[in-house]
């Protein structure tokens, strides 16, 4: 006998599941692909989506016609309306190009809204289709199961946090359809042979049971540090360049920090394009006292602009030990500050030291080398959660020293002054006019750094073309950006005016970054992956190198450079000066919390017992009536719950009433010491019926053959409505009986009590 199909309730309830894990797909990828879809178009397309899939699985002659339907109209609008030609083409043109990019193994090659909206839309339309016919088909989510792996496996990779959240809630509706497939496929393969479970497991305990196992699941620890393959590994990616582009793959053993590690460059080998910061702690930083402005930690000092990307300077490297001191480029009239910081890395960077600038010694270390550039690397690479101590003489800049001092760049600087040949002439016609009017190449580069604050912030820029320089297309086509953007746009300025200036990367740390005290009263900072930056450094001839910031960000204040001489000499005590803010009670520490608000004390009533108390002590009542009648209204509604629950019938045809009907009363009766025996045909159950409940006899012997013909009767013969009235007949019949026999109370407990599995 061919298997019957899922009933029209289980039906609609894969269609509901469907629509909820398409809705989660398709805003994870607006969001990962940055389309800017509104909430009603993505549940709009999550329910078409839901319903298509349905339709194929209910009949494909059918879903070939709609689809045929949808395509004739489609190709009618693109031949009649010019725009829709125009959008046509514009999608196609994008989508070779997009698959070129691809071939070439660029992984993180970006598409503008309209490519994007058609992906978004196909990639729903999939979903739909494999998710309905699997579950309605075969009653099983595996591969269901498996493209939420792929799907948020791969945004994960690609630094989009949000995924494990989508993943979490996508993961638990998954098993809940599975749950809910199996109980479907069931009941179909049982009702086509004409036959129920005498007790079917119901779908609460699964579709309870799973979201509270992913609440507990939530509160497990959800920082995961990147997994190594060695050798392996090391070999897959060089096999598959493109493999290093992903989470963990830019952090793999011996490796350097770069922005690639942090979620900051979608692309190692071209600069560009939207990026997804990673959210992860990458290092611990304490300092002696509270930063009183921001700490730039350098990773990576870049001198070679190729017009695409920032390169490695070639210059030889020295090897130092911890009494080593490192030598200075500062000038002899330069005033400066002593300060020491100790870090420890979090995740792997590989053998990069973090400094500062003007770094005089590094101690906590077998060795390190230094190259020309400042670089700093360890002989070894450095453990995670091992710690060393940086001490530094940080420059104390003022603007009029600066000016005061003057001179001829040396030999050295001319890597500092490098360009592409092909640079386009504009960027420098661009640079001559923003400083216009200024003499003094320090007001020249606060006047270009002033100029590029005012180029907006975002984590979405446009992809830059193949045949465009960089910076020009960030000056002249995009015109906003993210760190890299203004911090390659004025180095490049900068060097087109003949100032030396170099590229630096590393991590930005905001003197309102939290921070906790440690055992020995220093200010220990959490440093992020979202606060990873790229920044400037520009040398000025006796003086030596000033750090500029162009890009505008909120938390990133322009750096101070107005301190006078008169109050600021070498050789001070090697810590931070006080805040200039209040006291820092809204910074986290061990003993107080960080709280988002606290009202003041003047706000609060009155303690003293006056008027303002006696609304409070009203309103304090009603917690203890509560408390008192809580429990007996929420018993008395899951009691009345309960026995809603076994008076529905589930089928509705005549043969499953009177199936279900019988196995109904047998369960009842069972729980007044008349159950069943598995040795008792129905017959003979019916009789022992009629020997303890006289009153029942006659309605269980009926009801006892009309189930015999029923479940085991010839398949041909038909079930007549009469026949499924007296089955319910017996069902009331038992219930009156039981409850004259018995007395309500003992009744209704044994009707409510748990009885477990038989």
């Amino acid at each position: 006998m061919a298997a019957a199909r899922p009933s029209a309730g289980y039906q609609l309830t894969v269609v509901l599941f469907t629509l909820l894990l398409v809705t989660l797909a398709v805003h994870s990828l607006a969001s990962f692909w940055r389309v800017p879809l509104p909430g009603s178009w993505i549940l709009l397309l999550a329910g078409f989506s839901a319903l298509y899939g349905w339709l194929w699985w209910r009949s494909r002659r059918t879903w070939l016609v709609c689809t045929a339907v949808a395509a004739a109209a489609s190709a009618y609008l693109v031949r009649r309306d010019p725009i829709w030609r125009w959008w046509l083409a514009h999608v196609t043109a994008e989508g070779r190009a997009l698959l070129a990019e691809l071939a070439a193994g660029n992984l993180a090659a970006s598409f503008d809204y309209e490519l994007g909206f058609v992906l978004v839309v196909l990639a729903g339309v999939g979903a739909g289709l494999l998710i309905a016919a699997e579950t309605l088909g075969r009653g099983r989510a595996f591969w269901t199961i498996g493209l939420g792996l792929l799907l948020f496996g791969t945004q994960w990779g690609w630094y989009y946090q949000p995924s494990l959240i989508y993943f979490q809630a996508y993961l638990v509706l998954a098993l809940m359809l599975w749950a809910v497939g199996q109980a479907a496929v069931r009941d179909a393969r049982w009702r086509s042979e004409g036959r129920h479970g005498e007790r079917r497991p119901g779908l609460a305990p699964a579709l309870v049971g799973m979201p509270a196992v992913a609440l507990v699941a939530t509160l497990l620890p959800s920082h995961f540090a990147p997994v190594s393959l060695g050798e392996l590994g090391q070999r897959i990616q060089d096999a598959v360049p493109a493999l290093r582009q992903f989470r963990g793959g830019g952090v793999e053993s011996f490796s350097s920090f770069s922005l690639a590690a942090t979620g900051f460059a979608p692309d190692l080998g071209r600069l560009g394009g939207a990026v997804r910061p990673d959210d992860r702690v990458a290092l611990r930083v304490a300092v002696s006292g509270p930063l009183t402005g921001t700490l730039y930690l350098r990773g990576a000092i870049l001198p070679t602009y190729t017009g695409s990307t920032w390169e490695p300077g070639d210059s030889l490297s020295f090897t130092l030990s911890d009494d080593s001191l490192l030598p200075s480029l500062m000038g002899p009239e330069t005033r400066w500050r002593s300060l020491t910081v100790e870090v420890t890395p979090v995740l792997n960077f590989g053998r990069t030291i973090f400094h500062v600038l003007e770094t005089t010694r590094v101690d906590g270390l077998s060795g390190y080398t230094a190259d020309v550039e400042a670089n700093l690397e360890a002989l070894q690479p450095i453990v995670r959660g091992a710690t060393y101590t940086v001490s530094a003489r940080v420059p104390q800049y003022s603007s009029d020293q600066i000016r005061a001092t003057d001179g001829v760049p040396g030999l050295g600087m001319a890597r500092y002054l490098q360009l592409p040949e092909d640079l386009p002439r504009r960027i420098g016609d661009l640079a001559r006019s923003v400083t216009e009017g200024e003499a003094h190449p320090f007001d020249q580069a606060v006047a270009i750094e002033s100029f590029l604050r005012q180029i907006p912030y975002t984590l979405t820029p446009p992809p830059t073309p193949a045949d465009r320089d960089f910076v020009d297309f960030f000056l002249f086509s995009a015109q906003q950006g993210y760190c890299v953007y203004h911090a390659s746009a004025m180095v490049v300025m900068l060097r087109e005016l003949g100032i030396p200036a170099r590229f630096v990367e590393g991590y930005a740390i905001p003197a309102s970054t939290p921070f906790t005290l440690d055992a020995r009263g220093r200010y220990v900072y959490e440093v992020r992956n979202t606060q990873a930056h790229a920044w400037v450094e520009a040398y000025f001839p006796g003086y030596g190198w000033v750090t500029f910031d162009p890009t505008p960000r909120a938390d990133l204040p322009v750096i101070a450079r107005s301190a006078p001489l008169t109050l600021i000499g070498n050789e001070e005590p090697m810590e931070e000066e006080p805040v200039e803010t209040a006291e820092p009670a809204l910074i986290p520490t061990p003993a107080s919390p960080q709280a988002e608000e606290s009202p003041q004390t003047g706000d609060l009533p009155d303690s003293g017992g006056g008027t303002a108390a006696a609304p409070a002590d009203r309103w304090r009542r009603w917690p203890r009536y509560a408390a008192v009648l809580a429990p007996p209204v929420l018993l008395a509604l899951a009691a009345a719950l309960a026995l809603q629950a076994q008076e529905r019938f589930r089928y509705r045809d005549a043969r499953s009433v009177v199936q279900e009907a019988w196995e109904k009363t047998g369960d009842l009766l069972g729980r007044f010491g008349l159950a069943r025996r598995p040795d008792q045909t129905p017959a003979e159950y019916a009789r022992t019926l009629a020997t303890a409940l006289p009153p029942l006899g006659e309605v269980a012997v009926r009801a006892a053959a009309d189930y015999s013909a029923a479940r085991y009767g010839p398949p041909g013969r038909p079930v007549l409505a009469a026949d499924a009235k007296r089955a319910r007949a017996f069902w009331r019949r038992a219930k009156e009986v039981l409850l004259d026999q018995f007395g309500w109370r003992t009744y209704l407990w044994r009707r409510l009590r748990w009885r477990g599995r038989r």
